[in-house]
């Protein structure tokens, strides 16, 4: 058990280091194998309802983007990315016909597009169309506040899946915006005053993501180090490379300090999202070998265990379920201590 000593004096903190870390590497997931008999049957009832609706209400009646939507979701699952394409395309361009250039309404249709893109490894594309997107959600946004910041996440995740996948001479493009992106919806949250909303810890956990990402980049050397370390862009003059890293630990450090702090604010959560803020604390310093760091998140783990009656294994449950979750999303509501008071009541 990486905690089963929370509560006793930490005289070996490597072994929980080594542990604690994989929280934020990662794993890679099999991906399921689609059943394309079945797609094409939904694929030519989906069409055929387009059909159906488009004879009765016309080409360009808006009652049409929905179905033009999961008709191109559908055939996204089967692999065929030009027909998902094209329903998507059609879908978006009734939109702005009916609507505006500049309506909310489009989003869902240019990420279900960017998404097609990125599918079929169309980068280039990508780049053009997430850069539209991104001047849409500025000044010429006309939607409310907490679906603007459903859109910043969803970018700043596209980025961030772009630093993944996308060419190597774009790495640091895609990781250097999914940072900026991220800093940026938090500005925005507090300024809006919407930091009580469960959105900003997964806001403040996205920043700290970022910077993490940025710094895989950074130890890797090349040309994707080069960039990120650029003290402006195209002065050739670099940070040190255990400075450039040093400061973003800190950076996330205090973003995922600012996450536990709202969350203990927040009505929306509760004492397991606390203590899973915590251990997402310890996670990040022991990835970074910060001993001082992670010996105090482990003192605050166990303060608070106290404090609310948990044993050692309520904390290591919560621990190991956060451990079955991709590095790359944030779960605070687990509900293992709810089912450990229901199971002491029976």
């Amino acid at each position: 058990m990486m905690f089963e000593r929370l509560t006793k004096p930490l005289f070996d903190p490597l072994p929980l280091l080594l542990g604690c870390a994989l929280i934020f590497s990662g794993f890679s997931a099999m991906a399921e194998t689609p059943d394309f008999s079945d797609l094409s049957m939904r694929i030519r009832q989906q069409a055929d309802s387009v059909d159906r609706l488009q004879e009765a209400l016309g080409r360009h009646h808006i009652e049409l983007v929905e179905p033009l939507y999961g008709l191109a979701r559908i055939q996204l699952s089967a692999n065929r990315f030009e027909e998902a394409k094209a329903s998507a395309d059609r879908a978006l361009q009734i939109v702005r016909w009916t609507e505006g250039l500049e309506s909310e309404r489009q989003f869902p249709y240019l990420e279900l597009i960017v998404e097609i893109e990125m599918a079929r490894g169309a980068w280039d594309n990508v780049e053009d169309k997430l850069k539209h997107y991104t001047a849409l959600l500025g000044k010429k946004y006309h939607g409310d506040a907490q679906t603007r910041l459903g859109h910043m996440l969803w970018l700043a995740d596209t980025h961030t899946q772009g630093a993944l996948a996308d060419t190597s001479e774009r790495r640091a493009y895609h990781l250097m915006q999914a940072t900026r992106v991220s800093e940026i919806a938090v500005q925005y949250t507090q300024i809006r005053r919407l930091t009580p909303t469960p959105v900003y810890p997964e806001l403040l956990f996205a920043v700290a993501r970022a910077y993490d990402m940025e710094n895989a980049g950074i130890r890797e050397r090349g040309s994707v180090s080069y960039r990120l370390r650029e003290i402006a862009p195209g002065t050739n003059i670099l940070e040190e490379r255990k400075v450039a890293i040093a400061k973003r630990y800190q950076f996330g450090r205090e973003k995922l300090l600012m996450m536990r702090d709202a969350i203990r604010e927040s009505e929306h959560f509760d004492d397991e999202a606390v203590l899973a803020s915590e251990i997402y604390l310890a996670a990040w310093s022991a990835k970074y070998e910060a001993i001082a760091d992670f010996s105090a998140a482990l003192d605050r783990i166990d303060k608070f265990a106290r404090q609310r009656g948990l044993n050692h294994e309520q904390v290591n449950r919560v621990l190991q379920q956060i451990n079955q979750v991709p590095s790359n999303r944030l779960e605070l509501n687990l509900g293992i201590l709810e089912q450990s008071v229901q199971a002491s009541g029976d």
